[in-house]
């Protein structure tokens, strides 16, 4: 028995050598190349036969039998015929008195205008008419009257005094009343930011509804009473309350009562500084809404 050891170098190689995997490679790519080679073919495309072409003409006369080749294509069946060796278009048989191988614009000449006869002016014939003597008109006389003389008006001394020392203290009254009258300050609910008291009325609202919500109308909660109406608060300088009006009603005599009543709680406000600090009444119109959840709000 021959052990591996026993055998030479050459035949005691273990594994593929690198010459074996190179002989096997150009194998496998000879046979793939004779595959592609008898398997794939090439032809030539047959060309397209080109379609013939006619050109158009019309014919003189028609023919019951088709020619079996046409020379031009038209609107009747016609046999050629003829002594012309090559196709030709047909023509009309009348002969032209003037031929001519360019095409000329021609402008017709213009009509002649109609003579006019002149005619031999009439003679006219004048008369002279008499003059008419005319007498010299006499200036006509023209009366004028003599303007009435304005009378002078007398006035009293003493007259004139005691009305312009009425005329004074009327002035010096109204004057007094103006300066007792107080300044008053209207603001809506269209009022904005910018408007004079802007900030006031933010803070006043508030306090209304942080009251109203405090002491909402019990009846109201317990029956489900609902709406809004329009009030006009007015506050003087020092912040106590002058005066509460409806000016639109809710339809409910119990939410206008608890709307003034909550606004009667409210009060004294806050006393008028910076820019308000020359009102001496503020007025501010406002919607109120008793809404659903029991809630009073205002926009």
């Amino acid at each position: 028995m021959t052990l591996p050891s026993d055998l030479p170098p050459e035949l005691s190689h273990k594994g593929v050598r690198a010459a074996d995997r190179l002989g096997f490679a150009l194998f496998v790519a000879a046979l793939l190349h004779i595959a592609v080679i008898v398997g794939v073919g090439f032809s030539m495309e047959a060309p397209k036969p080109v379609s013939k072409t006619l050109e158009i003409t019309l014919s003189t006369f028609k023919s019951e039998k088709a020619p079996e080749k046409a020379d031009f294509l038209a609107q009747d069946n016609q046999q050629g015929s003829g002594t012309l060796d090559k196709k030709a278009v047909p023509k009309t048989t009348e002969v032209a008195p003037f031929q001519d191988n360019s095409v000329k614009k021609v402008t017709p000449p213009p009509a002649a205008k109609p003579e006019q006869t002149q005619t031999a002016p009439k003679a006219a014939v004048t008369t002279v008419a008499p003059a008419v003597k005319k007498n010299p008109s006499q200036p006509q006389k023209v009366k004028t009257e003599a303007a009435p003389k304005a009378s002078i008006p007398t006035f009293d001394s003493s007259q004139l005094s005691s009305e312009i020392s009425s005329l004074e203290a009327e002035l010096a009254n109204e004057q007094q009343l103006y300066a007792k009258r107080p300044k008053i300050y209207r603001m809506s609910a269209a009022s904005t930011m910018r408007d004079k008291g802007a900030w006031y009325k933010e803070d006043w609202r508030k306090k209304i509804e942080r009251i109203g919500n405090l002491n909402y109308p019990e009846q109201a909660r317990r029956e489900k009473i609902y709406g809004k109406l329009r009030l006009l608060v007015s506050i003087n300088r020092d912040g106590s309350l002058h005066e509460v009006l409806v000016l639109e009603s809710s339809g409910q005599p119990l939410l206008d009562q608890a709307a003034q009543r909550i606004v009667r709680l409210a009060a004294p406000f806050a006393p008028f500084t910076g820019d308000l600090a020359d009102i001496d009444r503020l007025e501010i119109i406002r919607t109120w809404k008793f809404a659903e959840g029991d809630r009073l709000s205002s926009n």
